[in-house]
């Protein structure tokens, strides 16, 4: 590893190490209301598939980095946190919450969607990726598009963001509608561009798509 290599991992591994103690302090929610909103019925059908596909996809493109330990790990960090990173942060900007919380979701956001993916890759070949600062660009966009799907919902026939209800995470209902369709549409269809469009694929013959 070359020194600004080693110097961009002391300064993620601090980051994440600061982000942790102000989530021990002050970050407080109810993990079984947190899983109910990001399990709901509709997000199921939607994000399975997806995090099935991230994990097993690798195989059947030239890259060397996506096998099921980085798309596993980064597809349950993503559903796992980004509902949270996502709905922190618009509190924030919205003044509900201190800004302490902004630092600790873009940490999450960071190490979720890429230096998770760096340690993984590191432990596994010995060497940081070279893939690792196109991943750093790529890869949060993915999660945000998430972190936005999961927080979306209907409340008394509109369409809103579950986290800007005081009772967040708390989920007001389960059913899915055609708004909420409409609504997570384009966002998926940004984190699936994004998601192949920048590797070559092939399906295991020759000649395969690119």
């Amino acid at each position: 590893m070359t020194l600004f290599l080693w110097v961009y991992v002391a300064t993620w591994v601090t980051l994440c190490l600061s982000a942790l103690r102000i989530v021990v302090r002050e970050i407080r929610f109810s993990p079984r209301d947190a899983i109910s909103l990001v399990s709901t019925p509709w997000k199921l059908c939607l994000f399975v598939p997806a995090a099935l596909f991230v994990t097993f996809a690798g195989r059947f493109t030239n890259d060397e980095t996506w096998d099921v330990g980085s798309g596993f790990g980064m597809s349950a960090l993503t559903v796992a946190t980004s509902w949270w990173s996502v709905g922190a942060a618009i509190q924030v900007l919205r003044g509900k919450r201190r800004p302490a919380h902004l630092f600790v979701a873009a940490v999450v956001t960071l190490f979720s969607s890429s230096w998770y993916y760096d340690a993984y890759l590191l432990l596994r070949d010995g060497h940081y990726s070279h893939r690792w600062f196109g991943n750093l660009l790529l890869s949060p966009i993915i999660y945000l598009c998430a972190g936005v799907v999961l927080n979306l919902e209907v409340h008394d026939g509109r369409l809103g963001l579950a986290c800007s209800r005081p009772d967040w995470p708390r989920p007001v209902s389960k059913q899915g509608s055609f708004l909420l369709f409409i609504a997570a549409l384009p966002l998926v269809g940004i984190a699936g561009y994004v998601l192949t469009a920048f590797v070559h694929w092939h399906l295991g013959f020759e000649g395969g798509v690119e």
